[in-house]
């Protein structure tokens, strides 16, 4: 894990693409850490992609490619690069799974887990709370978590929502690739929406109001399991959206040639939350106020940091090496850790 409100940053501008960016990223990272981005006992590693708002707001393509190219060349090999998230059916939308392709779990090679068919649920592992399942009505707009083991009273399985496996059991470690944009329910719909809330199964419960919404974020978020694993936070601000969530709207959506990366979901989630009230009083909106719970209560529990004075970017220069002239990390002697 990285330092807490740290966050790198790489431009995407000019000769530099999202390959380069995210090879000096995580170059940095594990300088800075310790940390090698290399498989360990388990030989997997996983990435969390976003896919909640369908083709126009996912996970970048060209960025979940260059993630993947970099974990390569640290020793992983596609069939062990396991792609997570929700919904099979905005897996498809956004691209990420392809109708018409013999290999329709897999992407370029890395196997596709959605959630939602049930394969990567256990019964005995979940997020526990009272909170009930939302309304039939409202389940169009938010498809993801529809499984539940049926073995489970009815009772039991309206305060469940069950944990991802893989991330928990199969992995050395997973990365996060989020995507942001503003929602009713959670002021704002970031890094730690995309770990937590559409990480699990039956969330659309904890859509209800901010409270509910923000009181599971954190608290997944804490789960130890689920934790100890997560090492890397990965957003781009390519594209991200300040009003009309969760749904998009190209209209509303701002474009920076950046990248983040980091350990600590809130500082980024601030950062970008600041990003999203300027704009909505360009516009002439209201600002997302007060701060959405989500920032205290995290914060309360040892999960990061949200004031922004806390908060330090380590701007990095793009690298322009050819790729051919890049050495893979796992050659490089290994960082000492300070205990």
């Amino acid at each position: 894990m990285g330092p807490p409100g740290v966050i790198w940053e790489s431009s995407l501008d000019g000769m530099n693409t999202y390959e380069g960016a995210v090879s000096v990223l995580f170059s940095a990272f594990e300088g800075a850490t310790g940390s090698l981005l290399v498989p360990g006992n388990r030989g997997k590693v996983g990435l969390k992609v976003n896919t909640r708002s369908g083709r126009g707001l996912s996970t970048p393509l060209p960025l979940l490619r260059a993630v993947i190219s970099a974990l390569q060349a640290r020793g992983f090999s596609r069939s062990s690069i396991l792609l997570v998230d929700n919904s099979v059916h905005t897996l498809y939308r956004s691209g990420v799974l392809s109708f018409g392709n013999e290999a329709s779990d897999h992407f370029e090679g890395c196997p596709v887990l959605a959630l939602d068919t049930g394969q990567y649920f256990n019964e005995d592992w979940f997020y526990d709370s009272p909170l009930p399942p939302v309304r039939r009505e409202n389940s169009d707009l938010f498809t993801e978590g529809s499984f539940l083991p049926q073995s489970l009273k009815e009772g039991d399985r309206q305060r469940k929502s069950f944990l991802p496996m893989p991330l928990i059991l199969e992995v050395d470690f997973w990365i996060n690739l989020a995507t942001v944009a503003d929602d009713p329910a959670l002021g704002i719909d970031g890094a730690m929406a995309s770990a937590t809330l559409w990480n699990v199964g039956n969330s659309q419960r904890f859509l209800a109001n901010e409270a509910t919404g923000s009181a599971a974020m954190a608290e997944i978020a804490a789960i130890p399991e689920l934790r100890e694993r997560l090492i890397l936070h990965c957003v781009s601000l390519e594209r991200y959206q300040y009003i009309g969530g969760p749904m998009f709207h190209s209209r509303y959506c701002l474009s920076e040639p950046k990248l983040w990366i980091g350990s600590d979901a809130l500082a980024i989630d601030r950062l970008l939350l600041e990003r999203i009230n300027r704009q909505r009083v360009l516009e002439g909106f209201p600002q997302l106020r007060p701060l959405p719970r989500q920032f205290p209560f995290a914060a309360s529990l040892g999960l990061g940091v949200y004031n922004l004075e806390a908060i330090e970017i380590r701007t990095i220069p793009a690298n322009r090496a050819p790729k051919s002239e890049m050495v893979p990390m796992k050659q490089s002697p290994a960082v000492g850790r300070e205990e």
